[in-house]
């Protein structure tokens, strides 16, 4: 590592709706005060919980599409533009990081950016001027799974790379509530669960998730809490989790945000 660089501690971002990237709400202002403090990263590397992709997948070199999935909402969420970019030499590494390994990585140049990456990106990064790469989450993935793929890339930390999984702690779309109601206690007692594990710093605290308080009822499916444990991997068996932020929007979706230092 030069002198010039930084160690960069891997990130867990909270997405929530669409709509975080245009409402005041309190999740909204963490994100956008996010890097006012912290060192800028050379690059960013992202796994959102909604590329879910037949094998591994990352960025091809080259502009990144902002990628509007979703259906239903606000015009003007329509018309957000993210220009980010992959660089080519942030995609080699990270690629043959992978394939040292044993993972077979696939490039992929339809993708860009969901708006699991870009709408938290685009507040706390709004020039777009950091390279970003992104890298799909694989059916069949596992809390332990994923942490391995956080090993993985965790030498890139030290080369100024902000590592980043994007999706959320309780994510039940049946059961929301309107903006600004109070969260329920089955999201805070899994939140609290959640915590507690994190803070053991082990993944096998996280083998099985059913036993997790209400883990149907806050993950009737599993791949927005998957990310969660890309960051937690990169970060390290010895890593120390600080909890940055926590809010919860539509009453059950929960806003948290984690940071991983080694």
């Amino acid at each position: 590592m030069s002198a010039t660089q930084s160690i960069i501690p891997p990130v867990f971002f909270a997405h929530g709706a669409p709509t975080l990237a245009v409402e005041d709400t309190a999740a909204n202002r963490f994100l956008k005060s996010f890097a006012e403090n912290g060192i800028a990263p050379k690059a960013i590397l992202i796994l959102s919980a909604h590329w879910e992709t037949n094998g591994l997948k990352l960025s091809a070199p080259g502009p990144l599409r902002t990628y509007h999935d979703f259906r239903g909402f606000p015009k003007e969420l329509y018309e957000i533009s993210y220009p980010a970019f992959a660089d080519e030499d942030h995609v080699d590494e990270t690629a043959q990081l992978l394939e040292e390994a044993g993972y077979d990585v696939e490039l992929d140049s339809e993708w860009g950016l969901d708006h699991g990456a870009w709408v938290p990106l685009s507040l706390a990064f709004p020039t777009a001027r950091i390279p970003v790469t992104a890298l799909s989450l694989p059916d069949g993935s596992t809390p332990e799974s994923i942490y391995r793929l956080g090993k993985a890339v965790a030498p890139l930390r030290e080369k100024g790379v902000l590592i980043a999984g994007s999706g959320s702690t309780t994510h039940n779309l049946r059961d929301i509530r309107p903006q600004g109601s109070s969260a329920p206690d089955w999201a805070e007692k899994f939140d609290q669960w959640l915590d507690e594990g994190l803070q053991a710093g082990s993944i096998d605290y996280f083998k099985d998730l059913e036993a997790a308080p209400d883990f149907r009822r806050n993950h009737p499916t599993e791949e927005h809490l998957l990310p969660l444990f890309f960051p937690f991997g990169a970060a390290g068996e010895d890593a120390h989790v600080e909890r940055l932020h926590r809010s919860y929007e539509y009453g059950s979706i929960s806003m948290s945000y984690f940071r991983f230092a080694a």
